[in-house]
């Protein structure tokens, strides 16, 4: 070999070894796109509606939800398969305590911090519209960002996403017995303010 040859020859390895490295991260690429398009599919209704329970406003919800996938994306390595959807409403619920307080910090003082929240109160179901479905979903919102959040959190992994309270207990980061206090107030909290609802609209019949 030359000693023009053995100068080159580094640099061709080099570009070789590169180009072979290229081509077995590709299908790892691809692999790690199409775990994203798929956990994207299976779960983004679930944690847009995760986020909308938590008092993220509607305004900010879908950005909200795009940010949980964001971190997935990053993050995807770390997601065991079969925890996905723990790993997406752990998520989910840190974004949702963040855009709550973005949203505070943001709103005009002389109104609620979830605007279309506030439009719901002033405007509120009929009695005859009661039990249209929209309707319902808006009461239970309402009645949902009524809660105090700490109480309201706890019911929503709980009562709507059903999640076990050791669960809870760790995203969260609250003690076991903290939960189920939280959980048993929350109850009794949401019903009273259903029950109200139910005895109002009665009466204006």
């Amino acid at each position: 070999m030359s000693a023009c040859s053995s100068l080159l020859a580094p640099a061709e390895r080099a570009t070789s070894d590169e180009d072979a490295v290229t081509e077995r991260a590709r299908p790892a690429a691809e692999g790690a796109d199409a775990r994203l398009r798929e956990l994207a599919s299976r779960h983004f209704a679930d944690v847009w509606r995760f986020l909308r329970h938590l008092g993220v406003p509607q305004s900010s919800v879908d950005d909200a939800a795009q940010d949980v996938f964001l971190v997935a994306a990053r993050r995807l390595e770390e997601i065991e398969p079969g925890r996905e959807r723990s790993f997406l409403f752990g998520t989910a619920f840190k974004v949702a305590q963040a855009a709550r307080r973005k949203a505070w910090r943001e709103a005009p003082r002389e109104t609620l911090p979830d605007g279309d929240a506030g439009d719901e109160r002033d405007h509120g179901p009929t009695p005859e519209q009661h039990l249209d479905d929209k309707q319902a979903r808006a009461l239970a919102l309402r009645l949902l960002d009524e809660l105090d959040e700490g109480l309201r959190e706890v019911f929503v992994l709980y009562e709507i996403e059903g999640l076990t309270m050791q669960r809870i207990a760790e995203l969260t980061e609250l003690p076991p017995g903290t939960v189920a206090s939280r959980l048993r107030r929350a109850r009794e909290e949401f019903l009273t303010r259903f029950a109200r609802h139910r005895n109002s609209a009665r009466g204006a019949r």
